[in-house]
């Protein structure tokens, strides 16, 4: 969530100097009648540049992945390391629009999508070069556009239930039940943070923008509507009815209190297993429990990807190593070396996956989740959100909160237009 929440900044867009490689040597394109590439079609000795958001084990298997690759076909792979890049995201966007950014970018969260392609920075994928019935549905939309497919999905990542086992044998898988485990054993997380608070919204029936068949509508926000008013009061009751937390509680502080044991569930993704596990408590992770409308909860998906520059000449090509990079091989090579969740389903109903304590929730929440939105007027969601605060701690109602939260989005959204 953390990479997730940087390209949110996908508006703000910054000039920067001394841009490392750039896109690789011209040379002609050929693709086959679908529009899709054929490995016997690719000319040789193209050098394709790769930049990389995925850093440690697994770049080290993008690495692996891209020279086995060139071998193969007689060109030259150039990985760059970008995961500590301070510029996050913004600087593929600018090193693009002045030609010198790379072939291919791995390892982009999907919701700067709407902002790159918007741009005309993003090419299609070819017809062909993905099967979409091989992903989730909520996956695929988060990699398409106003209908278009513009990244290959390579990871997924969602939040579920950590819950301590030395205090809750299982899980609850209903609100009664939630509740009254809350009561006795104590709940917390990120309570001021809409990436998490959405799994109420949606299940309650709020929306961000209206999804039109796969088109957002930056017109229609849902935040305000009975569902998402409905999610703020409860938002608010868990602190002043059932009084889980305090209004004051962040992420961090909700993290260290169940890591000390003093609560026994919250909800997270999987980046802060590492952080439980050296804690040294008993724990697991399961799905999110039903409302109290019978509806699943609804997290927000983040699908992590790989997309190939427009600017590149070597698109053919290109997209045969984006290929390579995230097939269900590499996909797997990725969630063994650095427990990437894989974003093929079969993948997350393999017995790997599913046999794993740590990983099965995360996966067997994905149709549930939905699509962080990914056209750039999500910003203003992000920069308004600061009213959740307001309506936790009592300081306006859940309906009055939920109108100040869409009038501030529609001020931040004309301020990005113009």
């Amino acid at each position: 969530m953390k990479k997730t929440r940087l390209a949110t900044g996908a508006a703000a867009l910054v000039v920067m100097g001394g841009l490392v490689a750039g896109c690789g040597s011209p040379s002609s394109n050929s693709t086959n009648s679908s529009g899709s590439t054929t490995s016997g079609s690719l000319p040789k000795g193209q050098t394709i540049t790769v930049w990389s958001w995925a850093g440690g084990p697994q770049l080290q298997d993008v690495k692996k992945i891209a020279d086995a690759w060139a071998k193969k076909h007689g060109d030259t792979v150039k990985v760059v390391d970008e995961s500590h890049n301070a510029n996050g995201f913004q600087f593929y966007a600018t090193a693009a629009r002045s030609g010198k950014g790379p072939d291919i970018v791995f390892g982009m969260p999907h919701d700067n999508n709407g902002t790159f392609a918007e741009e005309g920075l993003m090419a299609p994928v070819p017809s062909g070069d993905i099967n979409t019935s091989n992903y989730a549905q909520s996956v695929v939309d988060a990699v398409t556009v106003n209908g278009t497919i513009y990244s290959v999905p390579v990871s997924v990542q969602t939040t579920a239930l950590f819950y301590n086992t030395s205090k809750i044998k299982t899980p609850p898988t209903n609100w009664t039940q939630f509740v009254s485990d809350a009561n006795k054993y104590g709940f917390a997380y990120a309570q001021h943070n809409l990436y998490f608070n959405y799994a109420f919204v949606g299940g309650l029936g709020g929306y961000v923008f209206k999804d039109n068949n796969g088109t957002l509508n930056p017109n229609d926000i849902g935040l305000d509507n009975a569902g998402a008013i409905k999610a703020y009061q409860l938002m608010y009751d868990m602190d002043h009815k059932y009084h889980w937390m305090q209004p004051s509680l962040t992420g961090t502080i909700a993290l260290s209190q169940f890591t000390s044991g003093k609560t026994a569930m919250y909800i997270s993704g999987p980046w802060d297993v590492p952080n439980i596990q050296k804690a040294k408590i008993p724990f697991s992770i399961a799905p999110l429990p039903t409302l109290s409308n019978g509806h699943p909860m609804t997290p927000f998906l983040g699908v992590i990807t790989a997309f190939v520059s427009s600017k590149s000449p070597n698109q053919p090509a290109d997209w045969s190593l984006v290929k390579a990079l995230t097939n269900s091989t590499a996909q797997m090579d990725y969630f063994n070396d650095s427990q990437q969740i894989p974003a093929l389903t079969s993948l997350q109903q393999s017995s790997t996956i599913q046999s794993s304590p740590m990983f099965k929730a995360f996966a067997d929440e994905i149709p549930n989740a939905v699509p962080m939105p990914n056209i750039p007027q999500m910003q203003a969601v992000w920069n308004a959100m600061s009213i959740l605060k307001n309506i936790i701690s009592g300081q306006v109602s859940p309906a009055q909160g939920g109108k100040d939260f869409v009038a501030n989005i529609q001020k931040g959204i004309q301020v990005q237009g113009s």
